[in-house]
C-alpha cells in the first residue's frame, strides 16, 4: 500500500510539474508572438533556433560521452541518424546523445524503487529482480519516445501539406520564383506550422548556397520522412522537366491529398466499431450490469435469506 500511495504521489508531482512547463511555454510562445515586429521576407538565423542554455549544453555533452561507445557499426548509425532528423533532432552528436540517454534512463529509473527498498529494508532478490527489470525499461524508453516523436512529427507535417500547397500555389501563380516562395510561406506558416516552416526555412538555405533546387526539394523529402512531400517533390521536379505548369500540378496534387486525407479519416471511423468492442466488452457492460442487475440480485439475496429463515 505505501510503494502504491508513493509511486501516485511521484507520478502525480511529475504530471503537475509537467503541466506547468507546458503553461509556461506557451505563455512564452504567445508574448514571443505578440512582440515579434513585422520583418517582411526575413529569415531568422537558423541556428539561433536550435541554441539553447549552458546547462543544457553541458547535459549534451555528458549524454554525448556516454553513448560513444555505441558507435561502431555506420549502417545502424545511418538509419538512426535519418531517424533522428524525421523527428526533428538535428544535433551533430544526435545518435550519440541517443544512446547516452538511454543509458542515463535505465540507470535511473530503477533508483526510486531501490531507496523504497532500502528504506523499507525489503531489499531482497525478488526486489532486485525487479529493480534490473525497471533499469530494462529505462534502457528502451527512449526508443519508444523517438518513434512517438517521429510518428507525431510525420503527421504533423502531413496535415499542413495542403494549407501550405494552398499557399505556395498562389505565390507562384502571382508571379514569385521558387525562391521567393518558400521564403513567403515560409513566413505565413511560421507560427501555425512550426515543424514545416524549419523544414521550408532549409530548403532555402541551401538554395541560397547554390545547390539546385531539385536537389534541395529532394533533401527536403529525405528530411521529413513524408510520403506526401515526397509525393510532392517527385511531381514538381517532373513537372519542371518536362516543362509543365507547376502550379497547376500542384493545385491537382492539393486536390488530390485533401481527397485522401478524407478517405483515412473514413477509414479511422469505419475502425472505431471495432475498436470499441474489448472496451465495451470488458469495462462498459460489466459496470452496466452491475449497476442495472445488482440491486435485484441483492434483493433476490435478501428474500431467499429470509425465506430460509
Amino acid at each position: 500500500m505505501q510503494l502504491l500511495i508513493m509511486t501516485a504521489l511521484i507520478i502525480t508531482f511529475t504530471l503537475f510539474t509537467y503541466g506547468l512547463l507546458i503553461y509556461w511555454d506557451g505563455r512564452r510562445k504567445i508574448k514571443k508572438r505578440v512582440e515579434l515586429p513585422e520583418t517582411g521576407l526575413t529569415i531568422p538565423n537558423f541556428r539561433q533556433l536550435q541554441e539553447g542554455s549552458p546547462t543544457k549544453k553541458r547535459f549534451l555533452d555528458l549524454l554525448t560521452f556516454s553513448g560513444q561507445w555505441a558507435l561502431k557499426d555506420q549502417k545502424e548509425i545511418s538509419k538512426l541518424r535519418t531517424s533522428l532528423i524525421n523527428a526533428g533532432y538535428r544535433h551533430p552528436n544526435a545518435p550519440a546523445i541517443y544512446f547516452g540517454l538511454r543509458i542515463l534512463s535505465a540507470l535511473v529509473l530503477p533508483i526510486p524503487f531501490l531507496a523504497y527498498c532500502v528504506l523499507q529494508g525489503k531489499l531482497n532478490s525478488l526486489n532486485l529482480i525487479f529493480a534490473f527489470w525497471f533499469s530494462g525499461i529505462g534502457f528502451f524508453l527512449p526508443t519508444y519516445g523517438l518513434r512517438v516523436r517521429l510518428r507525431k512529427r510525420q503527421n504533423k507535417i502531413d496535415k499542413s501539406l495542403p494549407d501550405v500547397l494552398d499557399l505556395i500555389i498562389i505565390c507562384m501563380e502571382a508571379g514569385l520564383s521558387l525562391g521567393a516562395t518558400l521564403v513567403r510561406v515560409a513566413e505565413e506558416i511560421r507560427g501555425v506550422y512550426k515543424d514545416f516552416y524549419l523544414e521550408l526555412h532549409l530548403t532555402n538555405l541551401e538554395l541560397r548556397t547554390g545547390i539546385a533546387w531539385s536537389e534541395a526539394l529532394n533533401n527536403l523529402g529525405k528530411r521529413t520522412g513524408v510520403q506526401s512531400v515526397k509525393s510532392l517533390v517527385a511531381l514538381m521536379i517532373q513537372s519542371e522537366r518536362l516543362g509543365a505548369s507547376i502550379a497547376h500540378a500542384l493545385r491537382t496534387h492539393a486536390d488530390f491529398v485533401r481527397a485522401q486525407r478524407a478517405l483515412k479519416a473514413e477509414e479511422k471511423a469505419a475502425k472505431l466499431a471495432v475498436k470499441l468492442l474489448f472496451p465495451l466488452l470488458f469495462f462498459i457492460f460489466p459496470a452496466m450490469f452491475i449497476v442495472i442487475l445488482g440491486p435485484a440480485v441483492i434483493r433476490l439475496g435478501e428474500i431467499f435469506s429470509s425465506g430460509l429463515r
